[in-house]
């Protein structure tokens, strides 16, 4: 199995230790073979090197999945359109050979320098207290997920603002111009 350690950048905000519980039902995430993602969104601003994190969660796979059933059948066919047509598929699969955060310097889709971008979202396929890179780390960048954003249902966006409601309150200042988009879960 294809394993690392996980990195810094994946580790709660909150605690600066990795996440240990999962976001909707509480599973402890740290045990062996339980399989779960942790989804990051930031925000950096121009002229300065400091980042905030606008929301981090980790879920167990069980939540992810029930989740993901949650999104309209049209905007889940969009997603995949989108990104059958715009990401390179061989260079996803060269990322299982990349060190985890060699995947975090640039988008995925893009290929945008994290540098360059205002906001972005990272995510990390995990199991246990190890990274799994069988499903490698990577970046999306903010243009991504405005592209993204556009191509779902009010159904769809109404279902994650919901999970945003339920468990975050950000300063408003952070939200804008539009709410983070939790897009891959």
């Amino acid at each position: 199995m294809n394993e690392h350690d996980i990195p810094e950048e994946f580790y709660s905000f909150e605690s600066n230790t990795p996440f240990e519980n999962c976001i909707e039902c509480e599973k402890y995430l740290l045990e062996e073979g339980t399989e779960y993602i942790i989804e990051k969104a930031l925000k950096s601003y121009d002229g300065f090197s400091a980042k905030d994190t606008v929301f981090d969660y980790a879920i167990c796979m069980d939540c992810a999945d029930r989740m993901r059933k949650e999104i309209s059948k049209e905007s889940w066919e969009s997603m995949m359109k989108y990104f059958q047509e715009n990401m390179d598929i061989q260079g996803r699969l060269e990322m299982q050979q990349n060190l985890p955060t060699e995947n975090l310097k640039s988008c995925m889709v893009k290929k945008t320098k994290i540098d360059d971008c205002r906001e972005y979202q990272i995510y990390a396929h995990c199991r246990g207290n190890k990274l799994n890179m069988d499903n490698p780390p990577y970046m999306i960048s903010g243009e991504v997920m405005d592209e993204l954003l556009h191509l779902l249902s009010e159904k769809t966006i109404d279902e994650m603002n919901g999970f945003m409601n339920k468990h975050f309150s950000p300063d408003p200042s952070l939200m804008e111009p539009t709410p983070p988009r939790l897009i891959l879960m």
